[in-house]
């Protein structure tokens, strides 16, 4: 089973809202100019003053409504964009467009934990952060019934009709490596095999033969970034497998819609083999471990994409 745990963003829990946000190029997926929310009269609508990175006075016409997401850049940055796939730390306020009144915000403390551009988890605000650039402030008119799921996830952007606005204005500050970029290593002997779609994501191959009866790490891809202490939080994604007769897929954060994940790195946070896995190597590797807990083996294969502020 998955033994990590992940700090997630409690983003959009006020305005009645059921749903919180819960908890893939060498630097993603690519995103077609198409498939970027694009501004409208709501989006527009929205004034929002101050040094980026810091709370900012926002202005909202009262009784504002709105077709779909729409996204205005407020200040243009000039950092790197951001793909599908990509990890990226935001400050927000959030503002209910029936009231104009100030609902909720990030705390601008730089303690939020990365959303991922794209992950289905992150729902209509995922795609908002799709083709910003890190430096950008963003005005972003989300309809009321993206925000809202009763499966506990954030739903889709897209709406037929003209609703209540919610109002995002957010700053992206930073944009982490949507997949390990390191220079490719030779893994050990009798591991399984490995392949990486073009997104990065990776397919885990068990061998016939039994698993190793004690824990161990082979670099698939040497990166050059920060070296990972205890004190740190890194920011990963990964794939598990059962190393058995019959293997099967136990986590993956590729695929299950959560995006990337924010794993500290003390004594206790983690299993073990994963912490061991993980602890000493370079933002850029891409880590196979083999890691026994409760009776079980499992194959990881970790992306080492960055670490949160201290």
């Amino acid at each position: 089973m998955p033994v990590l745990h992940r700090t997630i963003p409690a983003l959009l829990v006020t305005l009645g809202l059921a749903a919180t946000l819960t908890a893939c190029s060498a630097s993603g997926a690519g995103t077609t100019p198409s498939s970027c929310a694009r501004p409208g009269a709501a989006s527009e609508a929205v004034t929002a003053t101050g040094t980026f990175g810091k709370e900012p006075k926002v202005s909202v016409p009262s009784g504002l409504t709105t077709k779909g997401t729409q996204v205005s850049v407020v200040k243009q940055g000039t950092g790197r964009e951001v793909e599908d796939g990509t990890p990226v730390l935001i400050e927000y306020t959030l503002v209910d467009g029936a009231t104009g009144q100030v609902a909720q915000t990030s705390g601008y403390s730089g303690q939020t934990a990365p959303i991922t551009a794209g992950a289905s988890n992150y729902g209509a605000l995922g795609e908002a952060v799709e083709c910003a650039h890190v430096g950008d402030r963003l005005a972003v008119a989300l309809p009321k019934s993206a925000l809202s799921s009763t499966s506990g996830t954030a739903g889709s952007s897209s709406s037929s009709k003209t609703e209540d606005a919610v109002i995002a204005v957010i700053d992206v500050k930073r944009a982490f490596d949507a997949r390990a970029t390191g220079t490719p290593q030779l893994a050990g002997d009798r591991m399984p095999a490995v392949v990486l779609a073009p997104s990065g994501a990776p397919g885990i191959t068990i061998p016939s033969w039994d698993a190793p009866k004690s824990d161990e790490t082979h670099l698939l891809r040497k990166g050059d970034g920060t070296e990972l202490t205890a004190k740190d939080t890194a920011v990963i994604k990964y794939t598990a497998v059962t190393w058995s007769a019959d293997p099967s897929v136990t986590g993956s954060n590729w695929t299950d819609g959560s995006g990337a994940a924010t794993v500290p790195l003390a004594k206790g946070q983690i299993v073990d083999g994963v912490r061991e896995a993980i602890l000493g190597h370079r933002v850029g590797d891409q880590v196979l471990a083999i890691v026994h807990n409760q009776g079980a083996t499992d194959a990881y294969v970790i992306d080492v994409l960055g670490v949160m502020p201290r």
